[in-house]
């Protein structure tokens, strides 16, 4: 039997055995306890009249260690906050482990939480990571508000509002609508909460701000959400904020949901005139029009503009195929059916004027319209909605500039035609 050749091998060469990857257990409580450490060297008899100081000196004993903030961020957010780690997800305290005697939990007034939001801000504009963790934190504290007091809850409150006046880089839409839960909000808990937030919120920032950082947190549409089930009314919303002396706020949501109520009021009049299960008769919409009148309490004049635009506008949206002159046929059929729904509303010189305005705009908007205006003009004044007065008004005093040469030269054959009618008539008297 022939014996097996050696394989070669390498003299003088020693082959090193790969190591595996060590393994470092999580343990935030060491990670807490060594901020908590670290807070305590930086704290000087200055902390009581410089909150600036004693984080300003954190900071720079921070950056000389080589804490892991990319695993263990949470917990620096939970120290700065509770003074400790917290115990659980929902963010209730941990009852080992060291503490702080100073935190935002424990502050007296916004002034002294706004250098807690600056050291943040510095933090994460040295390390953008941490602002994940920031995220969570907020979503931890907002979980666990029932865990806390009033003050406590308060501070929660400015210390988020903060955050998003001094544009920390927390994202509303990751934040906020965890305040809906369920269960915070039958006891009436985020009603509270969301209400310390915005009246901080406001006290340096404007209401349009707000509604901006509510619309990024895609909560605009839920506002009645934060109320308890018994509570979700529009009067009890605005007597809640009025009396938490968010006034303005009040007025503006009012006049957003009365825009809102507007488009819902022109849909309802294209779908009834316009739409798949229409059109209706006019006697028919002119009821469903007076219910929403009743709901919503409109003015005459906002119904006049809604009812022409529903009109107009159902019928350029079902045009389809249909050739500019067969859809400009379409627009002024329409008008001339249902002119007892513009009657109704058109009662008086100032909404006729209104109104005039209202066709202007509307042919000057769509390329179908622009050759239109003076035939919608001449069909509503022979079909009564539209008087003598309010087109010779238009004609001499322009208050709209939009399309203003265009439709004066359409026009001027009619106001020539109604100056020799008026001639005529004071002849024969």
């Amino acid at each position: 039997m022939s014996q097996k050749e050696e394989k070669p091998t390498l003299a003088g060469v020693r082959l090193k055995t790969r190591k595996r990857n060590i393994v470092v257990p999580h343990d935030p409580l060491s990670f807490a306890n060594t901020v908590v450490d670290l807070l305590y060297d930086a704290y000087t008899t200055e902390y009581d009249s410089d909150v600036d100081t004693l984080l300003s000196n954190a900071s720079k004993i921070i950056d000389t260690t080589e804490l892991d903030f990319s695993r263990y961020g949470e917990v620096l957010f939970e120290v700065a906050f509770a003074g400790k780690m917290f115990a659980t997800e929902q963010g209730k305290e941990s009852e080992g482990g060291k503490s702080l005697p100073f935190c935002i939990l424990k502050c007296a007034s916004r002034d002294e939480i706004i250098p807690y939001i600056r050291w943040f801000q510095s933090m994460i504009r040295r390390r953008p990571f941490l602002v994940k963790a920031l995220e969570l934190t907020m979503i931890k504290l907002i979980l666990s508000l029932e865990f806390y007091g009033d003050a406590e809850k308060k501070n929660v409150a400015i210390g988020m509002s903060r955050c998003f006046a001094l544009k920390v880089g927390v994202l509303p839409d990751r934040v906020l609508p965890n305040a809906l839960e369920d269960r915070l909000v039958a006891r009436g808990t985020i009603a509270s909460f969301i209400t310390d937030l915005f009246v901080d919120f406001l006290a340096t920032e404007t209401v349009e701000s707000l509604v901006e950082l509510l619309r990024k947190a895609k909560v605009q549409d839920k506002l009645l959400d934060f109320f308890p089930q018994q509570e979700r009314t529009w009067e009890m919303f605005n007597k809640h904020f009025v009396e938490a002396g968010l006034s303005d706020f009040v007025e503006y949501n009012q006049k957003k949901l009365h825009d809102a109520n507007i488009q819902e009021l022109k849909f309802l009049i294209k779908e009834m005139t316009c739409g798949e299960e229409g059109p209706y008769k006019p006697a028919e919409i002119l009821a469903a029009v007076k219910e929403k009148i009743e709901e919503c309490n409109f003015e005459q004049l906002e119904v006049l503009k809604c009812c022409y635009l529903g009109i107009v506008e159902g019928t350029l949206d079902t045009a389809g195929s249909k050739n500019t002159q067969q859809t400009q046929y379409a627009v002024l059929k329409n008008l001339k059916y249902y002119r007892k729904l513009l009657l109704e509303f058109c009662t008086s010189g100032r909404q006729e004027a209104a109104l005039m305005v209202t066709i202007q705009v509307t042919c000057y908007e769509d390329s179908r319209l622009l050759k239109l205006f003076a035939d919608i003009v001449k069909i509503l004044y022979d079909c009564d909605v539209l008087g003598e007065a309010a087109i010779k008004y238009w004609y001499a005093k322009p208050t709209v500039k939009v399309g203003r040469n265009v439709f004066e030269n359409a026009l001027k054959p009619l106001v020539e035609w109604l100056d020799e009618a008026e001639e005529e008539d004071s002849d024969e008297e």
